[in-house]
């Protein structure tokens, strides 16, 4: 399986039991099907981000998975993760990437534009995210991204 063909794992966005959740998780990332992993908790303080990411980041690494902290570079940074992932609405990516230094990834969402896509490359991001596709319940979407969108990709 090439990287390119990987998942990419965003846990829920809030973790009730971490220490089951860290059980649970050990064995998904050990079949080697996950690329990235990143930590998506809403509406926890930073000291809940910061004890998950204590608790999953070893996990990610024992299996070679690159671990990414939403929303908050500045999280991202203290946690020791391999970078983090902003929207539109968070941390502008220079100050992200300007934290964080040109070793960690930074990715960028962009919703259903091109446009913000090609901003966001151009700016150096290391990938760029559109969705969301599917309705789901962890978040109110802000945009529908149509599936033609990356099908010729």
């Amino acid at each position: 399986m090439t990287d390119a063909s990987k998942i990419y794992l965003i846990t829920p966005p809030a973790i009730a039991d971490l220490a089951r959740f860290a059980a649970l998780l050990e064995p998904a990332l050990a079949g080697g099907a996950v690329a990235c992993l990143q930590l998506r908790l809403k509406d926890v303080s930073d000291d809940g981000v910061l004890a998950a990411a204590g608790a999953l980041l070893p996990v990610a690494r024992r299996h070679d998975v690159h671990f990414l902290i939403n929303d908050r570079p500045d999280l991202a940074h203290r946690a020791g993760a391999d970078g983090v992932h902003v929207g539109q609405s968070d941390a502008r990516y220079a100050d992200a990437r300007k934290l964080l230094g040109p070793d960690k990834t930074v990715g960028v969402t962009c919703h259903d534009s091109y446009h913000l896509a090609i901003e966001a490359a151009s700016a150096g991001a290391d990938y760029v995210a559109f969705g969301a596709f599917f309705p789901t319940r962890t978040k109110e979407a802000s945009a529908r991204a149509d599936i033609s969108l990356i099908e010729d990709w």
